[in-house]
């Protein structure tokens, strides 16, 4: 299964790519996810998404438009194919 990521702001800045497609697999979820861009774009993007696990990451995160804080399950919240997950700065 494909999802679409979406970076933009200062996101982008890090990743310097707009947006990519990733390949997730059932059971994944939006901090599974973020872990693999991690190892991927390396520690600034870690620094701003997963950090500090006790903290709460410092970008705003929308999966398909809501914003994830809005999620009983926020991080733990799963994912599937065709789902846009978007990363971009907090205002």
């Amino acid at each position: 299964m494909i999802m679409k990521v979406k970076f933009l702001d200062s996101v982008q800045e890090i990743t310097e790519e707009p947006e990519i497609e990733v390949k997730i697999r059932k059971g994944d979820t939006v901090y599974t996810v973020l872990w693999a861009l991690a190892y991927r774009y390396g520690n600034d993007f870690y620094a701003v998404t997963v950090g500090d696990e006790s903290e709460d990451p410092k970008i705003r995160i929308l999966l398909n438009g809501r914003d994830i804080e809005e999620y009983s399950s926020c991080l733990e919240a799963d994912v599937k194919g065709g789902d846009i997950l978007e990363l971009r700065e907090r205002t």
